[in-house]
């Protein structure tokens, strides 16, 4: 009995040392992140030799008001080796036209209704001469310089690049909220890791990835509704040597405005981490047979539960060890106020505009924790993410131009 309640206790602390290192891993961070800064010699980046050609692909589902928008900040690029493929999904085009050549509007017969499909639509019209895909969403807008900036790290030899997605807007509260939350993923997983040398995380939008390694990717039916990012990142970080991060290549997107965009858009996140969990994990054990510590923490960081879960179960174990073991009890509260101090710096060093939004960080909890008990609602359903500004990008460079 002595031996099964000791490999029990085992059992307990190492799944409680897992769970608290997703807490921990901010702070450690940011402090590895000011050192790698402070000690680190940028280079200036050597002319490009080659003028990649790049395939866009822009899917939009039952809704146009957005695509002249990006189609207009596309054509207004400084590098104009590009084909952009617009796939209008279950939508009315008769009022839809562009007169560039580099832009080719394309209307499946029949309605695709998954954003894979749409893809896989694009792929099928691309030219010979395509090289390099990039996917947008529809209410994007793209920065002048952002193919001018990737085609350089595709001359360094980057074959997965994921650009910098910045907010249009932050004037509300729940715009605010969204945009801290974006901000400080940003660090974790993107700008930390590419002071340490380490793979990204990719977004679902401002990809670019090589298109023959893209070709090879199989999508199975968890990617046809939500999280085909998922799947498409675990796919390229086998692959390739480093998914690089291209921090001037900025494109921007709509922040929710209201609480019924925002428990939409997390309860699908939230869906979309639970269906790709186990991939998440062959990941990380794969890294760990391969001796490659840049697989191993990106699958390990795939695993990491969302945030209010952690906060959640933080709660839970402070409450559970109280009665257990009082250093357990004690630790859980160091981590948890380790977490909070961390979320605080990183929005107040790393948001600028957004930074206020960090206050709001109790509302946020409240609307994922209802996200939660609405996930049969995305079971089978786009619980598409509504949005009203059409904005261009000359308005967002009048106002704020990153350059």
């Amino acid at each position: 009995m002595t031996t099964v309640v000791t490999i029990l206790w085992v059992l307990y602390l190492a799944l409680q040392v897992f769970l608290a290192s997703f807490l921990i891993q901010p702070i450690v961070l940011l402090i590895l992140y000011a050192l790698a800064k402070a000690f680190s010699r940028r280079r200036p980046p050597a002319p490009p030799e080659k003028n990649y050609q790049f395939a866009i692909i822009i899917t939009s589902h039952q809704d146009t008001t957005f695509l002249r928008p990006i189609v207009d900040s596309l054509q207004k690029q400084a590098y104009p080796h590009f084909n952009a493929y617009v796939v209008a999904d279950d939508c009315d085009t008769r009022d839809l036209s562009f007169n560039d050549p580099r832009v080719h509007l394309l209307v499946p017969p029949t309605p695709l209704h998954s954003k894979t499909r749409s893809i896989r639509y694009a792929l099928e019209h691309f030219r010979d001469t395509d090289e390099v895909l990039v996917i947008f969403d529809p209410d994007n807008l793209v920065h002048p310089r952002f193919l001018e900036v990737l085609n350089g790290w595709y001359n360094r030899g980057y074959k997965a690049v994921q650009g910098n997605l910045s907010s249009k807007n932050t004037e509300g509260t729940y715009e605010k909220m969204d945009s801290i939350g974006a901000i400080f993923n940003t660090f974790i997983d993107r700008d930390s890791r590419t002071a340490l040398g380490l793979s990204v995380n990719i977004w679902g939008t401002g990809v670019s990835v090589d298109r023959k390694l893209y070709e090879k990717i199989i999508y199975d039916s968890r990617s046809q509704v939500g999280g085909f990012d998922k799947r498409m990142q675990s796919e390229i970080a086998k692959n390739v040597h480093r998914i690089g991060y291209a921090t001037d290549a900025i494109l921007y997107d709509e922040k929710v405005g209201d609480a019924g965009n925002l428990e939409k858009q997390r309860n699908r996140w939230i869906r979309a981490y639970f269906k790709f969990f186990p991939e998440a994990l062959d990941l990380f054990f794969l890294g760990l047979r391969k001796f490659d510590f840049n697989l191993a923490y990106f699958g390990y960081n795939l695993t990491r539960p969302p945030y209010f879960l952690q906060i959640i179960t933080a709660f839970f174990f402070i409450a559970l060890n109280f009665f257990i073991s009082t250093p357990l009890c004690l630790a859980w509260v160091i981590a948890l106020a380790l977490f909070v101090l961390s979320f605080i710096l990183i929005g107040m060093t790393q948001g600028k505009g957004s930074s206020k939004g960090v206050w709001y960080m109790p509302l946020f909890f409240y609307h994922q924790v209802k996200s939660f008990f609405k996930l049969s609602k995305s079971k089978n359903s786009f619980l598409q993410t509504g949005h009203s500004k059409v904005v261009y990008i000359d308005d967002l460079e009048k106002h704020d131009s990153p350059h």
